[in-house]
């Protein structure tokens, strides 16, 4: 209700005019109140970003004055280094491999290329990884003076639990996987490295998603949406890597930012916004239910004025991505969602994804939306 008509009708009460002015006050208040609120969050994730920020920088250069090739966990990626920073260890889920890197200070010419000595205990060691050890380990989450809060679920729950349970437990997984390898030598700026290359089993992307199929489903089904689509988003953003994190910041299986869809959805679910934390967002089940309710919230909320369900979802994927004003501008030039409602609901749902695969503002989002509608296809059918 516009704040001219709730005056207008707080005008009809008897209320004497001292009372009246008491409560128009109090709205004023209010509304001041809610801004500050928004403005806090703002200026806290400004802060956030750039301690953030600061810490990769700070991260990239130590990583820097070792390796000439440098790789730091993204989105698609898990990577870690040993406490001196002469070894890498690379999980890439997309690639669905692992490598291993060692420096050494042996020539080329001297380099004998079979398994170092220490790959069984290093993959062992990588096979028994909790997840709360591998937030706990990142630099830049300390760097960043954060630290995970230690529960069971963190503290028991393996890593790569996929690995051992397609393997048959951790010990064969370990042979198998050390047979698997194929080691490779090269001479860098930085020195000379070997690296093992391990190809993984065709079935454990299945492996993953099923991994966090009963988080999926109970956050979509509190948040009245298709568990489906929760598993294509997070497949989409992570292909299921838990510690997944991008630049902007965004953290985790759904890639949530703090400053956007954290405060919303934190809003969403508590009634209260604030700025969720990195190590938050690692959490599996609280990342699945950040986004769940993101999802539902862009699309009972912000994107409530298409009619057509089909056509609402297609803006929610996009919008997800991009933001609802980006969506806008596909149908109507500018960030005005009220606006495009109008034209949207003047398209047939097919006309809608066409103008969004062909109009929205950045070709990733382009590019999100079929890989969102892909994966949210097979899921239907593999749910159904």
């Amino acid at each position: 209700m516009k704040r001219r008509h709730f005056l207008s009708q707080l005008a009809l009460l008897p209320l004497s005019l001292s009372a009246a002015k008491l409560f128009a006050d109090s709205f004023d208040d209010f509304v001041k109140s809610q801004q500050a609120g928004v403005e806090k969050i703002k200026n806290d994730f400004q802060s956030y970003q750039e301690r953030y920020l600061d810490a990769f920088a700070q991260y990239k250069r130590e990583l820097e004055q070792q390796w000439q090739s440098v790789e730091i966990s993204n989105q698609e990626a898990w990577v870690e280094y040993s406490n001196n920073l002469q070894q890498k260890t690379v999980v890439d889920y997309a690639a669905n491999e692992i490598r291993l890197s060692y420096k050494t200070s042996e020539s080329s010419d001297k380099i004998n290329l079979s398994a170092p000595q220490s790959l069984s205990q290093d993959l062992k060691s990588l096979l028994n990884r909790t997840e709360y050890q591998a937030i706990k380990n990142d630099p830049i989450t300390r760097l960043n003076n954060e630290q995970p809060k230690q529960n069971n679920t963190n503290q028991n729950r393996i890593l790569l639990s996929e690995l051992n349970e397609v393997y048959g437990g951790i010990d064969i997984a370990t042979k198998t996987l050390a047979s698997a390898a194929v080691i490779t030598s090269k001479t860098t700026s930085k020195g000379q490295v070997v690296t093992v290359k391990i190809s993984l089993a065709k079935q454990l992307p299945i492996k993953r998603a099923e991994k966090y199929y009963v988080s999926a489903v109970k956050a979509a089904k509190k948040w009245h949406i298709d568990p489906a689509l929760v598993m294509a988003i997070a497949h989409t953003e992570s292909h299921f890597n838990p510690l997944a994190r991008s630049h902007i910041p965004a953290f985790g299986l759904m890639q949530i930012v703090p400053a956007s869809a954290g405060k919303d959805a934190s809003r969403y679910m508590t009634g209260k916004s604030r700025l969720l934390t990195s190590t938050e967002l690692y959490e599996p089940d609280f990342n699945l239910a950040t986004g769940s309710a993101y999802l539902s919230m862009l699309q009972t909320r912000y994107l409530k004025g298409i009619n057509d369900p089909t056509s609402r979802l297609y803006c929610a994927i996009a919008a997800y991505n991009t933001g609802s004003g980006n969506v806008a501008k596909a149908f109507i030039g500018h960030a005005s969602m009220q606006r495009a409602f109008a034209v949207i609901n003047q398209l047939s749902s097919e006309r809608v994804f066409e103008i969004l695969k062909s109009d929205l503002p950045y070709a990733e989002t382009r590019r999100y939306l079929v890989k969102v509608m892909g994966h949210l296809e097979s899921y239907q059918k593999a749910l159904a």
